[in-house]
């Protein structure tokens, strides 16, 4: 729970704010804001830090309509719209036909290109939690340096840390020296702070109650977690398309551009027919 000490003698609000001001650059932090639970609290905890930072939330296109609206009540998060490296913009909706394929859990390239590509060269503040996944348990910390051979600039500077799976390494707030290593990553690499790192549902429950932080309405509604319209890893993928039709027309009619690339591609039919046969497939229905 947030009042328990943990080995630095500190609650979780407080080592939370500690890691904050701990990292902070110059230029001040890049906060990529979701507008779900975990974001109003890291965004809360950053104005308590006193750290500089700009928030910016990336317009996905299938962010359900009542989080967009939410988010757009805070005055001092921007709205940013992902491009490609030509400066198009980028869409579901254009992601799909090029990509040749639907999202699934295996290939998730839509949160490559719509979410995880915001902050480049800026130290960024997440709402990760290891709570959410297995996978960010063995791949996150409270400093996440990412990318491949990031080991190399600490074996260096002689810093102990532990390497991920995706060949990363993490640091966590154990000695003053961490800052240093930061800093000799994060200009060349993505660096993450993950500041709420090792908080449960409740945790981020308790804190939003305590100080009164604002959240999306759709929580009150039954939602555990707010993403993406259609997300091949929600278990409620058709049940969304069902509350949302515009959106799920718009899959349909990005699943037609998808088999009409494909036919330019191969020269020849998909496994699918039609649009409605890659939504049934889709749906797993």
């Amino acid at each position: 729970m947030l009042g328990q000490l943990n080995m630095y003698g500190m609650d979780r609000v407080e080592l939370a704010i500690e890691r904050l001001k701990a990292y902070e650059p110059p230029e001040g932090y890049w906060l990529a804001f979701s507008g779900g639970k975990d974001s109003v609290v890291v965004k809360a905890l950053c104005d308590m830090a006193g750290v500089k930072y700009e928030a910016h939330y990336q317009n996905t296109s299938v962010d359900p309509p009542e989080l967009v609206q939410f988010i757009k009540t805070f005055d001092d998060v921007q709205m940013d719209s992902p491009k490609d490296k030509d400066g198009n913009r980028l869409t579901m909706w254009n992601l799909i036909p090029k990509a040749k394929m639907p999202p699934t859990r295996i290939a998730r390239y839509c949160c490559e290109k719509l979410k995880e590509s915001s902050g480049v060269g800026r130290v960024t503040i997440t709402g990760v939690r290891w709570a959410e996944s297995p996978n960010r348990r063995k791949n996150q910390g409270g400093l996440t340096i990412m990318g491949k051979n990031a080991h190399k600039d600490l074996d260096a500077a002689g810093m102990d840390y532990v390497q991920t799976d995706r060949g990363g390494v993490v640091l966590n707030l154990d000695n003053a020296d961490t800052r240093n290593a930061m800093e000799l990553c994060y200009r060349t690499r993505k660096t993450l702070i993950n500041p709420i790192i090792e908080w449960e549902d409740d945790d981020v429950w308790e804190f939003i109650h305590k100080y009164n932080i604002p959240y999306c309405k759709l929580y009150d509604q039954g939602y555990k977690r707010l993403g993406c319209i259609g997300c091949p890893m929600s278990t409620h993928q058709a049940q969304e398309l069902g509350k949302y039709p515009k959106y799920k027309q718009a899959y349909l009619h990005a699943f037609e551009r998808m088999l009409e690339e494909l036919r330019k591609a191969d020269g020849k039919e998909p496994i699918w027919e039609t649009a409605e046969d890659v939504m049934k497939w889709w749906l797993r229905e």
